[in-house]
């Protein structure tokens, strides 16, 4: 009873189905602090103001993303064959409908809070986010599913930057987003899904290679003002795969010297 109390509140269901038995380091490092820097490096607004935008802007976005798992967990895969079993299962129409309504007052509460009620841009963004959640729960096609999956990644970087950094920088966070984290995310899910055979995608070294790479774009982009949002991006994801690296190659020299 109380932890379907609990879910009445957005980010509980995200924490207790996914978060808790998964790569929780990932989601800390790649997307939240990765948007807490872009935050205070691009926005014009003092930090802690910045930062709080963000943190509201996230809630408005788990609020509508979870109303995705909630629908994929509870409605969808108990009819696939091989579906994931996860959540409450079996749980009346009745508690559905409440974690459902609870999380679109949130949203429509964060809107108003954040002043966004008459921005089309505010509506069209997570509009388009439940279309494409919608779409990844009910194609049954996994090919076609990859590819709603890669956009759902997007979606979540870009919720708690693309309301609060000027919009001059927009386009290259979305391009850094889109081929760093995105791309990485995209071949874990192919591979999850058997679509795609990496089994060594998980080592640091391939993380290492694969966000260093783009420090070559940033190196090109970086006289324009407009690509500043790239280049921190792409720098801080460079910084923290090598940092990865660093720390896994001192593990094994200490394991080894044991």
């Amino acid at each position: 009873m109380l932890s379907r109390l609990l879910y009445l509140l957005p980010f509980t269901y995200f924490w207790s189905t996914r978060l808790r038995s998964g790569s929780i380091g990932f989601h800390v490092l790649f997307e939240w602090v990765a948007a807490a820097v872009l935050v205070v490096q691009l926005s014009p607004e003092p930090w802690p103001l910045s930062l709080q935008q963000s943190l509201l802007a996230y809630i408005a976005f788990i609020s509508v993303y979870e109303v995705g798992y909630l629908s994929n967990d509870l409605i969808v895969a108990p009819g696939e064959a091989g579906g994931r079993m996860r959540g409450p299962q079996g749980t009346g129409r009745g508690w559905f409908t409440a974690w459902v309504v609870a999380r679109i007052l949130a949203f429509i509460a964060v809107t108003h809070v954040l002043h966004q009620l008459e921005n089309s841009t505010w509506w069209a963004f997570f509009g388009a986010l439940a279309v494409v959640f919608a779409m990844h729960n009910w194609i049954s096609d996994r090919e076609i599913k990859a590819g709603t999956f890669l956009w759902l990644s997007w979606f979540r970087f870009m919720a708690p930057i693309m309301f609060v950094i000027p919009s001059i920088y927009l386009l290259g966070v979305a391009f850094a987003c889109a081929m760093s984290y995105s791309a990485f995310r995209q071949f874990g899910y192919l591979d999850s899904k058997g679509l795609l055979s990496m089994p060594g995608r998980k080592r640091p070294v391939v993380r290492w290679t694969f966000f260093i790479w783009p420090l070559l774009a940033a190196a090109v982009l970086f006289p324009s003002p407009d690509a500043k949002g790239f280049v921190v991006l792409t720098v801080y994801y460079a910084i923290i795969a090598s940092l990865g690296v660093a720390l896994t190659s001192l593990r094994g020299r200490s394991s080894g010297r044991t």
